[in-house]
């Protein structure tokens, strides 16, 4: 497709497709944690899994955020959570391994750092790869954070990191990207200016702060559900991709990669080639 050809919706300029999953396979950790093991050549992935409880691998996540913030919240929520059963895989493995994702990576407003670590997960269990599709999805259609942390909070958690009391009913905002940039944005435009305060929802402002750590919690918790089905009986989730990337690779299947709702950046109509 020419530049000439080629319009973007104005709020989210220049977005593109987005894939990303970590291997670790065969990584030699020279030097761990006091509660890690010595050093060694990790075996190979995939590594295995446990059947875990989703609401506390979130509520780990939540708190891991307020200290290393998103990805690795989701990351190292998983790793924490199978360590004691593996401890020869998932039990050597050192923290702040994806801190480098806060922010869409070092700040790039690139892949989301809950998609990030979240995702690395998943192909670490070597798990079918539909469930980083429907981890994907998910992110990218619901509306989020779900405030799932309210619910805990209410039922006597009380965080290890973070606001206390923590505050409820964080707006939400459906992403439609898996981009960091265009979720968090779409997210502070949705929020509003935080009423009086107006350094409550922007950019680094403790509701923006809440949101993200609570959408730590949501995407921890869907992928243990996800990881939970698909080693219990195998289940595969049903991933039905938006209809514009059909629509769009019926001409661009060469020149485009991505499984994102091609109209999230793109607005020409189907026809656009033909002049119309």
């Amino acid at each position: 497709m020419s530049s000439e050809l080629m319009s973007r919706r104005k709020f989210l300029v220049g977005a593109g497709a987005v894939a990303g999953a970590a291997s670790i396979s065969g990584l030699v950790l020279a030097e761990r944690p006091s509660n890690a093991r010595a050093a060694t050549q990790l075996p190979a992935l995939p590594w295995p899994y446990v059947q875990l409880d989703p609401d506390a691998v979130g509520r780990r996540s939540y708190e891991i955020y307020y200290t290393r913030a998103c990805a690795e919240g989701t990351w190292y929520s998983v790793v924490e959570a199978l360590a004691p059963t593996f401890p020869d895989t998932w039990g050597a493995l050192p923290e702040n391994l994806f801190k480098f994702g806060v922010g869409g990576v070092n700040s790039w407003g690139t892949i989301c750092g809950t998609l990030n670590g979240s995702c690395a997960a998943i192909a670490a269990t070597g798990a079918d790869s539909s469930l980083e599709d429907a981890l994907m999805q998910y992110y990218t259609e619901t509306p989020l954070p779900t405030n799932g942390v309210d619910k805990a909070v209410r039922a006597g958690w009380v965080p290890a990191a973070g606001p206390t009391p923590v505050p409820e009913n964080v707006p939400t905002s459906t992403a439609h990207s898996p981009l960091c940039h265009a979720s968090l944005s779409q997210w502070l435009l949705t929020a509003g200016d935080g009423g009086a305060d107006t350094k409550v929802n922007t950019m680094g402002g403790s509701g923006m702060l809440d949101r993200c750590a609570k959408l730590c919690y949501d995407l921890s918790y869907k992928t243990v559900t996800l990881l939970n089905a698909y080693f219990a009986d195998g289940t595969k989730p049903t991933v039905v991709l938006d209809p514009s990337v059909a629509a769009c690779k019926a001409c661009h299947s060469v020149n485009v990669i991505g499984k994102q709702g091609c109209n999230q950046c793109h607005d020409q109509t189907v026809t656009h080639t033909s002049g119309d």
